[in-house]
């Protein structure tokens, strides 16, 4: 669960860009585990993981970094790069020692 929580937070960055998109959804492949997981973010500033509860999120577009409180922790994830299409894909690492690729899958207004 805190994995899927971890994967939701990370995404947030990806989006946050966007600011005309409605909602984006992003695949999240650990390089770890080979497990995947899919995001959905919203534009009010939330994201859920795999259909599970809303979180909120801070964005440092300059330090390409997402930061949000996942179970009573803060928690931060660091893009290589910012993208907002679908197809875009680009490594993340987080603080709890996850990392791989993020790609955008779809983007709706």
């Amino acid at each position: 669960m805190k994995t899927r929580l971890l994967i939701a937070i990370a995404g947030l960055a990806l989006i946050a860009t966007p600011a005309l998109a409605a909602s984006t959804t992003v695949e999240f492949a650990n390089s770890g585990t080979g497990q995947t997981s899919t995001v959905v973010f919203n534009s009010d500033g939330t994201a859920s993981a795999n259909g599970g509860p809303a979180s909120a999120y801070t964005v440092d577009q300059a330090a390409k970094k997402i930061c949000g409180q996942v179970q009573g922790q803060e928690l931060c994830v660091t893009f290589g790069e910012m993208g907002t299409t679908v197809g875009f894909t680009t490594s993340y690492s987080d603080t709890a020692g996850n990392s791989g690729t993020a790609t955008i899958t779809a983007v709706s207004e």
